[in-house]
């Protein structure tokens, strides 16, 4: 019996490195917010990521207002969409000074902040962006093929994966370094996120980026580079071919730890008491 596609499942013909993080978080999440698109809760921390997001890459590309403008454009753009009629859930912990936590007023007292910083960080660093026939890679978008390890009839020989590089850059050294900026608290542990966007860079760029770095917003310091060399073509074909082949078998298990209650589809999940609008994936297995 043949397995499903990917496009079928997911109503992407591609792959995406966040989709591969989420599967690696837990397969339910992934299962829930992929295949089932059930609609997710509301989080001041994804909405305070995407304008500090949008802000420093309009920065980057020499908007020529002044920063409060800046940062209240990219507000504005990340908060209409946002439903006053839903909750809204907030981050960080409750004190003295924000006892709603990081909510929509921590936000706009630290938004600004971080882009002031990032700019202070740019002008500091000397970091230039890199550009081709001037192209700035900024929110670079890419498509990158790589084989795919897995065998069978209905497997395509290749894989697709589509993104974005937030930023790459040149160091005052002349290096070329890819960067991806991130609003929370914690920095990732993995850097596979940058191999993949290392490997588009190499494949559709034409440029070799040996390192790459994140961006901790709220701290506004050089990222710790790190190096990218073993993430060739072939393992991370590997990686990303296993990945789409678990997800055609419908390979979906839940992954329960402490994240469940920062989770915007925990209501839907089954492993945490939640409800699956389908009844569940050991219901689609009878």
């Amino acid at each position: 019996m043949s397995k499903p596609s990917i496009e079928k499942l997911t109503g992407k013909k591609h792959l995406s490195y966040s989709g591969l993080d989420t599967y690696q978080q837990c397969g339910e999440k992934y299962r829930l917010s992929r295949v089932l698109h059930v609609e997710e809760g509301q989080a001041w921390w994804f909405i305070g990521g995407s304008a500090i997001h949008r802000a420093t890459e309009w920065w980057d590309l020499g908007d020529g207002n002044p920063l409060p403008k800046i940062w209240a454009d990219a507000w504005e753009e990340a908060t209409q969409n946002v439903d006053p009629e839903q909750p809204v859930r907030a981050g960080g912990r409750v004190s003295k000074q924000w006892p709603n936590k990081e909510d929509h007023t921590w936000w706009n007292f630290h938004g600004p902040q971080m882009l002031e910083n990032y700019v202070r960080w740019r002008d500091q660093s000397q970091w230039q962006i890199y550009s081709v026939n001037d192209t700035p890679f900024v929110e670079w978008e890419f498509m990158l093929t790589l084989d795919n390890p897995i065998q069978g009839d209905d497997v395509s020989p290749t894989l697709q994966v589509k993104g974005f590089i937030d930023r790459v850059f040149v160091t005052p050294d002349g290096e070329v370094v890819v960067v991806d900026l991130k609003a929370g608290s914690r920095e990732p542990a993995s850097t596979t996120q940058l191999g993949v966007y290392a490997a588009a860079l190499r494949q559709r760029g034409g440029v070799d980026a040996a390192l790459g770095g994140y961006y901790m917003t709220r701290k506004g310091e050089s990222p710790v580079l790190r190096g990218l060399g073993i993430y060739t073509d072939r393992m991370l074909g590997y990686m990303l071919g296993v990945f789409e082949d678990s997800v055609r078998e419908r390979k979906f298990l839940p992954h329960v730890t402490s994240m469940c209650q920062t989770c915007m589809v925990s209501q839907f999940c089954y492993a945490v008491g939640g409800t699956p609008p389908d009844g569940g994936p050991f219901k689609e297995a009878k």
